[in-house]
């Protein structure tokens, strides 16, 4: 009988819940991939949070039978170790698959960077069949968290994460919009859509160079308004007709 534990580490070993915002994004991600034969993982990057230790690890949606392409605009993305594809997103912006090819599409953490989203709900509509799923976490516009980085200009972002995420590395951090990143934004994108959004804690994962602030946020984050939260996570369905 094999020794490894059962499940993925950022489940049982990091204490995460169902409270928290990776679970019901990877978690539904995870399930939806093993019924699609082709996924897309939209603004993939190179992969820089993936736990490539892990046997399997929480972002890695290939499998038998289905093929994991990746796109984003920067070629540094063809690293990440997730993929079976990587296709590089030229200037012109369209998205280099073909009409209807995908049956998922995946983004994380991507749409809060997103400056058309006009354009990006025109290519996503585009390269998903009819009834294929999108699936996306990103930070809602009117958590702390976002109103904080509105504050800041764009150039300084690296500067100040550095202090809270003091691995996350320079080249990982990207200009914020957060033209997509409310509901009212998406209810006038996405109507050719069958969709949901569940607001999920998270900010404390910003705090843990202060344990003590970062556990009281967690423990108070759940109680505040649903649109405060610091995360989205967005399920939408293209319409068959």
């Amino acid at each position: 009988m094999s020794e490894t534990p059962l499940g993925w580490a950022q489940l049982f070993d990091n204490g995460r819940g169902d409270a928290d915002n990776e679970v019901p994004f990877l978690g539904i991600a995870q399930a939806l991939a093993a019924d699609a034969r082709c996924i897309v993982e939209v603004g993939c990057g190179r992969g820089g949070a993936v736990d490539v230790d892990q046997p399997k690890a929480f972002q890695d949606l290939r499998g038998p039978g289905r093929v994991v392409v990746g796109i984003d605009l920067d070629p540094a993305a063809a690293d990440n170790p997730v993929l079976d594809e990587f296709r590089l997103i030229e200037s012109s912006g369209r998205w280099p698959l073909e009409d209807g090819e995908a049956d998922l599409a995946v983004s994380d953490w991507v749409l809060e960077h997103v400056g058309d989203p006009q354009q990006f709900v025109a290519e996503l509509t585009r390269v998903l069949r009819p009834g294929g799923v999108f699936v996306a976490r990103t930070v809602s516009r009117r958590s702390p968290l976002s109103v904080a980085a509105r504050l800041i200009p764009n150039h300084r972002h690296s500067r100040v994460l550095s202090k809270l995420q003091p691995t996350r590395e320079e080249r990982d951090v990207f200009p914020t919009q957060y033209r997509m990143n409310s509901r009212p934004d998406l209810d006038a994108l996405l109507t050719d859509y069958e969709w949901n959004i569940v607001h999920c804690s998270g900010l404390h994962h910003y705090l843990k160079p202060w344990p003590r602030f970062s556990r009281a946020v967690a423990a108070t984050e759940p109680r505040i308004p649903r649109s405060w939260r610091m995360t989205i996570i967005l399920y939408a369905r293209k319409r068959s007709i």
